[in-house]
């Protein structure tokens, strides 16, 4: 009989761990081929991370790369060249320490040991990082290292295109934050290692971090047509005042129990097994002033600027579709922009967005999202800030519309335009798109920027991008003219 292999313990395994015992005893034991393929996204932002760490060496020209290998050969070269006192600099040194593992980014000799440099690809400091670090030191302290001091290596926000490595990153000293966290940590790791290595999968407990969390639909969420975390803007005082009567489930709450209108909205629609109308619809609606231009973006925002002046995960718009309705669900003309990939076209759209957007009449939106990049195109060109501040004050967010006056059960709790299309308008999808989600738009829009596309595939995603952003409005649209419908249902004309 094959020998049951030892599950290793790393970073991310540790830290689920202390947050929820089920999730890291799952992740200790999940096999990376079962894993579903990264997105086009995902597979982006790994890219600009392995960038990131390679700028961040050039900073320590002497340093030594330790190459990639397994864990114990990784192992065992690090111990060896830590020994050498001409080594002044590693990069990617590895520890093991019983059944834990870690990988430090850079690790410089100091007087007395040394300091670590934990290397991040973003540009805000947050308390999830000390934790990364404290593993990471906690590890190498068991595996017999010396670590002094430690720094966050950051994506800095002044950073511009062309400018140099030095100036892409800002170092944040977190030498006493991170040492006080693995003194936290080292109380902890008897319990971690205990429950990763039993064979029996810990009971689960619905937490708070339960909300989001991959598993939950197999876990603590397994048995709830309609959980409560379902309900908009839940917090975690609500989840300890529900847990205290045994309610798990939306439709076990009672009419009385005070919840504010936003959640008491979904409540009655899930303990009736019906779509709820307000009477407030009929004038919402009427908000939307026709000619009506149904408005969408496109943006790019990777961490390294595209573009001269533009900072690290800038908002850069490059594209945008308008539908224009004389009334509700009657489009007349439909205009578009997709920017140059080899040039900042945000002065172009800006002007063309003037234009198409007309003088009057609602420029209907679906979330918050196109008010914030009309506002930075204000910022950035102050010469046409009037019209663009025109196009602002005739905004209507039609999410918002939607959320304060209509809810469905199949929402499931979201707004999101692909949720609410299918329950909606259920005759549109965006199935047969090529390009089908933002994440997958903004991603080739890089790479073309990057040039990785010959002029061929250039052609075939710039038809994709403008029939997705096309389909973005139309389905505004077509939202907008169903919410109409049942307003007549309600209110037929005598």
């Amino acid at each position: 009989m094959a020998k049951t292999k030892t599950p290793t313990i790393n970073k991310d395994i540790f830290l689920n761990t202390l947050t929820c015992p089920v999730l890291g005893w799952t992740l200790s034991r999940t096999d990376k081929s079962s894993i579903s393929p990264p997105t086009l996204a995902d597979q982006l932002k790994f890219e600009e991370g392995l960038e990131i760490h390679e700028r961040a060496r050039t900073l320590f020209p002497t340093g030594t790369l330790i190459p990639f290998s397994n864990n114990k050969t990784a192992a065992e070269k690090t111990k060896k060249l830590l020994t050498d006192k001409k080594i002044e600099v590693l990069f990617e040194p590895t520890f093991c320490s019983a059944n834990f593992i870690t990988k430090a980014d850079i690790l410089k000799r100091n007087k007395g040991g040394w300091h670590l440099y934990e290397v991040k690809s973003a540009t805000n400091d947050k308390p999830e990082l000390i934790d990364d670090m404290a593993y990471t030191v906690m590890v190498a302290q068991k595996a017999k290292l010396e670590i002094t001091s430690c720094s966050l290596l950051l994506v800095s926000k002044d950073y511009r295109l062309g400018m140099t490595n030095k100036k892409l990153f800002t170092e944040i000293d977190h030498t006493k934050e991170v040492f006080e966290k693995v003194e936290e940590f080292l109380t902890c790791c008897d319990d971690v290692e205990k429950i990763i290595l039993g064979s029996r999968k810990p009971k689960a407990n619905l937490i708070f971090n339960c909300r989001g969390c991959d598993l939950f639909d197999e876990c603590t969420g397994k048995d709830a047509d309609h959980h409560i975390f379902e309900l908009p803007h839940f917090c975690e005082k609500q989840l300890t005042a529900f847990q205290e009567k045994g309610i798990v489930e939306i439709s076990e709450i009672p009419n009385n129990f005070g919840l504010p209108s936003n959640q008491e909205i979904v409540r009655k629609a899930v303990s009736e097994n019906r779509y709820i109308v307000k009477d407030s619809l009929k004038n919402s609606l009427k908000e939307i002033e026709f000619p009506a231009y149904y408005l969408d973006f496109e943006t790019v925002n990777t961490c390294l600027p595209l573009y001269p002046d533009t900072a690290p995960y800038a908002q850069v718009p490059t594209q945008y579709s308008i539908h224009k309705c004389s009334k509700i669900g009657q489009v007349v003309n439909h205009y578009e922009y997709l920017a140059d990939p080899v040039k900042d076209c945000r002065r172009e759209l800006a002007e063309k967005l003037i234009k198409d957007c007309g003088t009057k009449g609602s420029v209907v939106t679906y979330s918050s999202f196109e008010k914030m990049i009309v506002n930075g195109l204000i910022k950035q060109f102050s010469d046409i800030s009037k019209p663009l501040e025109k196009i602002i004050d005739r905004m209507v967010d039609l999410c918002a519309l939607i959320r304060n006056n209509y809810y469905h059960p199949d929402f499931c709790g979201s707004y999101s335009i692909k949720i609410t299309l299918p329950v909606l308008v259920p005759d549109m999808s965006y199935e047969h798109l090529d390009i089908s989600d933002g994440g997958m738009a903004m991603t080739v829009f890089a790479y073309m920027v990057k040039g990785r596309y010959n002029q061929e595939e250039i052609r075939k995603i710039r038809k994709n991008l403008l029939e997705y952003c096309k389909q973005d409005t139309m389905a505004m649209v077509r939202l907008n003219e169903r919410l109409g419908e049942m307003v007549k249902q309600a209110y037929p004309s005598k």
